[in-house]
């Protein structure tokens, strides 16, 4: 017996609708021993972490990798998700439709599983509302934990949470907002690599004032140019990588580096990172002057 998956975007109020079993009863009608199951991207809990990785449902019990094949219909706005599934699903091997969903997504839970193929990035969780504290309790992570808003960006709506409680009480004020939970990682700060060119050009070390988990400097945080020489090597052919994986130009590449164990991590690939704006423009300017400059000289388009 061959076992088929369909997703669609989200589930209708009425469960008996065609939208919801149509698909699934035609192709049970038409093919032999084919066993359809049916299921909605918002249904679905999303555990970005390398080979441990995972993309099941919270109460039938099924990982969307254990089907033989997995047809992704009416992604609609829920776009981020079908790319979460489709890298998954690519990671794992298991065939699907359609692949113009391996691509790059806005939001960090569809980057988090389309660059964990690669680098190392945080481990990343996201559920519905409903779902995210047993998904948390389903997984090895422990407080405190970041907990941030899946399309946030500059620090905003992006909290260091302690407990089951802490994380309720977000969750009750941002009851329209989807959240993400991260691990925490220990750190002295990050660094923004401002990649130009698919070259290094210029890293900046940022930490947060005091009291502060945030490093943003859009949150009061402070930004030092280091000296790329300090840089190891391994960790620039990460940053250059980065950037060339998301065909970017002009990324700023954010990576942190877990003080407890040594290890880096890629936290984001910003494609329009601060230049003219922001801390350190003098430097920024003239790194990518002479990006442009390069360019010109050697034609590349």
């Amino acid at each position: 017996m061959k076992k088929v998956l369909v997703i669609v975007s989200t589930q209708p109020a009425d469960e008996t609708s065609f939208h919801w079993h149509g698909l699934s009863e035609w192709l049970g009608r038409l093919l032999d021993n084919v066993d359809v199951t049916i299921t909605a991207l918002d249904q679905l809990v999303y555990v970005a972490d390398g080979e441990r990785s995972a993309i099941y449902h919270p109460t039938e019990g099924y990982d969307i990798a254990d089907f033989d094949l997995v047809l992704l219909r009416k992604v609609g706005d829920a776009i981020e998700y079908g790319i979460a599934v489709a890298h998954y699903l690519h990671l794992k091997g298991v065939p699907f439709t359609d692949s113009y969903l391996l691509t790059e997504g806005r939001g960090k839970l569809a980057c988090a599983f389309a660059r964990q193929e690669h680098f190392r990035t945080p481990r990343t969780i996201y559920a519905s509302q409903q779902h995210l504290a047993a998904a948390v309790k389903n997984s090895s992570l422990q407080f405190p934990l970041i907990m941030k808003a899946d399309l946030g960006s500059k620090g905003n709506n992006n909290f260091l949470v302690q407990s089951f409680q802490h994380m309720d009480d977000i969750l009750q004020d941002l009851r329209d907002v989807p959240m993400i939970i991260q691990e925490y990682i220990p750190n002295n700060g990050d660094y923004r690599f401002l990649v130009l060119g698919h070259k290094l050009r210029l890293v900046l070390l940022r930490k947060g004032k005091e009291g502060s988990h945030l490093n943003n400097t859009s949150q009061g945080g402070t930004a030092t140019i280091i000296d790329l020489k300090d840089i190891p090597s391994d960790v620039i052919k990460i940053a250059e990588q980065a950037a060339k994986a998301e065909r970017l130009e002009v990324a700023g590449v954010d990576i942190i580096q877990d003080t407890s164990t040594g290890e880096y991590y890629i936290l984001e690939v910003n494609r329009a990172p601060q230049i003219a704006t922001g801390l350190c423009n003098d430097q920024k300017m003239l790194a990518y002057s002479t990006m442009i400059a390069e360019y010109l000289a050697t034609g590349k388009e």
